[in-house]
């Protein structure tokens, strides 16, 4: 290329960014004009370069619009999409209302921050094309109902997503793992309207903060137990059920609050041993067996008789029939039913779903029939050798029973009819009633057990 052709390239090249740049004070002019500035924001410049918190690069193109905490109102022009060389948008904290308006052309946008305002919408294609994003809240806007787009998928960049109170509803969407958004280390959804579970994609995610707290989520948190990475977890005032998962992975974790769930299980040991915990909130869920014992540099929320501890003081041990009665739920998934009936540190004292006892000590029946129940039969009735009686008919158990029921001295019926128990009915003596009509899996039972397999059709 000859000397003149150079000479011609940067002439048309200095052409462009100079109409590009006009382009640019052209959409200057009209935000100017959609709003309503405070007389400390000074842009009666021609030069939109020189107005207040705009900063352009060495072509005059727009970069930084960083209008924060103004108190300006009016609204967004529909062709800002069109600062094509725009890096930060940041708006937050003003009265801005109207739409946000599509924004899809601003390749190069690295934060957008629009949050506390008064935005009553979002374009349907919000994040699309936008591959330079890495920070984005769109916090406290009163916008319509609307999801979480499929477009954030676009944005591969994003290391922080906050959109807190701006009224989202709908699920969580099962695109949030490395593979998708490799970047994200924070999302924070909390005080929306989002229904539902967590996703399995959270398990494969790199994320170090999860703000959840405040929805109608609902169903098991065992994702958890794969989301290595955690630092901050919040679940607060959701429907989450099932047990604390083994947390023993997660050596970073510092703040875990999940108060005011439905929670239910032992909390566990790899999860009070965690040496990185600094603050952890229990209170009003319906967690059972010891208080749980934490270091003391870890600052507990768990206020007496907002769960269903054994006992109030943390780390005492629970008697040992409860003990056995927390592992037969324990096979059952800990349910919530169980959880709230099955409180204090004695069975036989007060009234304990299912549960007889004769005299003050003794648990001689348990009866759990018709109880919607799911999982297996579990060994540790043997535990209660005072048992008589125990029924769990007409739920929905799995398994097989096991041989451990055949050493309980004075068990006298064992009703698991109308489940779905499989295999061999073990040989229990003669005196014991096995009842398994309605099992259509269940074995045969040996010939030296059948006097104790007697009614069973």
């Amino acid at each position: 290329m000859t000397r003149s052709h150079l000479c011609l390239l940067c002439l048309l090249l200095s052409l462009v960014n100079f109409a590009a740049s006009q382009d640019d004070a052209t959409i200057m002019q009209s935000l100017k004009s959609t709003l309503h500035l405070t007389p400390d924001v000074d842009w009666s410049n021609p030069d939109p370069c020189k107005w207040t918190s705009v900063q352009c690069d060495g072509s005059n193109r727009v970069t930084r619009i960083q209008l924060k905490q103004k108190g300006t109102s009016g609204t967004l022009p529909p062709d800002l999409q069109k600062l094509s060389e725009l890096i930060v948008l940041e708006l937050f904290s003003n009265k801005i209302s109207g739409p946000v308006p599509d924004l899809s052309g601003l390749t190069h946008l690295q934060r957008l921050n629009l949050h506390d305002n008064l935005f009553d919408s979002t374009p349907a294609n919000l994040f699309s094309g936008m591959n330079s994003l890495q920070e984005v809240y769109l916090d406290n806007n009163p916008f319509a109902s609307w999801e979480i787009p499929e477009t954030i998928k676009e944005a591969t960049s994003l290391k922080n997503l906050s959109l807190v109170n701006c009224n989202l509803a709908g699920s969580i969407p099962d695109f949030f793992s490395s593979q998708t958004l490799p970047s994200l280390v924070s999302l924070k959804l909390s005080r929306n309207n989002l229904q539902g579970g967590l996703p399995s994609s959270f398990g494969a995610s790199s994320l170090q903060q999860l703000y959840l707290n405040g929805q109608k989520l609902f169903g098991s948190i065992s994702v958890l137990q794969k989301m290595t990475s955690l630092v901050e977890v919040d679940l607060q005032a959701n429907t989450f059920w099932g047990p604390i998962p083994d947390l023993s992975g997660l050596q970073s974790l510092r703040l875990f609050n999940v108060r005011e769930n439905q929670l239910t299980g032992l909390v566990p040991p790899s999860f009070t041993g965690l040496k990185s915990l600094t603050v952890v909130n229990l209170t009003n869920n319906c967690f059972q067996g010891p208080t749980p014992l934490f270091d003391n540099s870890v600052a507990v929320d768990v206020i007496a008789n907002t769960n269903s501890f054994c006992l109030d003081t943390a780390g005492a041990p629970c008697d040992p029939r409860v003990e056995a009665l927390l592992s037969v739920a324990e096979s059952f998934g800990y349910r919530v039913k169980l959880a709230k009936s099955w409180k204090g540190n004695d069975p036989c004292g007060r009234s304990w779903l299912g549960i007889t006892c004769s005299g003050s000590n003794d648990v001689t029946v348990v009866d759990l029939g018709r109880q919607e129940l799911t999982g297996t039969v579990s060994p540790s009735f043997a535990k209660l050798t005072s048992l008589e009686t125990i029924n769990l008919s007409n739920n929905q158990l799995t398994g097989s029973i096991p041989t451990e029921l055949t050493t309980l001295p004075r068990l006298r019926t064992l009703d698991v009819s109308n489940n779905d128990i499989h295999g061999d009915v073990p040989k229990f003596s003669a005196s014991v009633t096995v009842l398994t009509t309605g099992n259509v899996n269940i074995g045969p039972v040996s010939p030296t057990g059948w006097k104790s397999f007697r009614n069973r059709i």
